[in-house]
């Protein structure tokens, strides 16, 4: 565990991944990015006609971003890439693995973004209408959903797994702002409807350790490398 001494040195520091030191061991270090801007990130969303495969893809920003968390993740002994299924997720940990020279993305399910799930009459639930829920201080699991307790708990699950598959090594995982930040809640114990809304950038780093004891330590969170492209004002 870090001395509250190196806690806070590391926060200070221009660029907290460059200041990270060696992976303990028996740790695993898991930088956990959030996929590069998409076209359903976009306001207002590009047409049909403009996104004849869907938004599910990153745009030409999102894709530049991708690009610069891999160059930024270089060097840092980084030895898999895991990925959500969804297509912005999987576009962004292509360009991070091809950075680092790795293997191709591992698909991980556990990863994917929330199940927001039906009301009782088998309507599909909007994002407004899990928001409303979080907002009231409830973190329901509507038929065919999951709440923000159990997106967490998913995440938490799969870190520790890779504690006991790589000890010693470094991950990354690529997934989606609600699901890093459930996670990131998990780690710190916040209760889960207060883990909405997300606010994470696009192609943002977070940083954590797990550790052989089973505990796992938040480093950082939502740190943008430096250049990071951006969209304009």
């Amino acid at each position: 565990m870090l001395s509250c001494f190196a806690a806070l040195l590391l926060l200070a520091a221009p660029d907290p991944v460059a200041a990270l030191g060696p992976v303990p061991a028996g740790t695993v270090r898991v930088y956990l990015v959030r996929h590069g801007q998409a076209l359903s990130n976009l306001v207002p969303p590009p047409p049909p006609s403009a996104a004849p495969h869907g938004l599910d893809h990153l745009s030409a920003l999102g894709e530049a971003q991708a690009q610069k968390a891999g160059a930024a993740l270089a060097g840092r002994g980084v030895t898999l890439v895991l990925t959500s299924p969804a297509g912005r997720a999987r576009e962004t940990s292509d360009r991070i693995a091809s950075a680092l020279g790795l293997a191709p993305p591992r698909i991980e399910t556990r990863l994917r973004p929330i199940d927001l799930g039906t009301d009782a009459s088998g309507k599909a639930l909007s994002w407004d209408d899990r928001g409303k829920d979080w907002a009231a201080g409830r973190d329901p699991v509507p038929p065919g959903g999951e709440s923000m307790a159990q997106m967490g708990e998913r995440v938490m699950a799969l870190v520790k797994d890779l504690r006991a598959e790589a000890p010693g090594s470094s991950v990354v995982l690529v997934a989606h702002g609600e699901v890093i930040t459930s996670f990131i809640g998990a780690v710190r114990g916040t209760p889960p409807p207060k883990r909405y809304p997300p606010r994470l950038a696009n192609a943002s780093l977070t940083v954590v350790e797990a550790r052989p004891d089973g505990s796992v330590e938040l480093l950082f969170t939502n740190h943008v490398p430096p250049g990071m492209p951006s969209p304009a004002p």
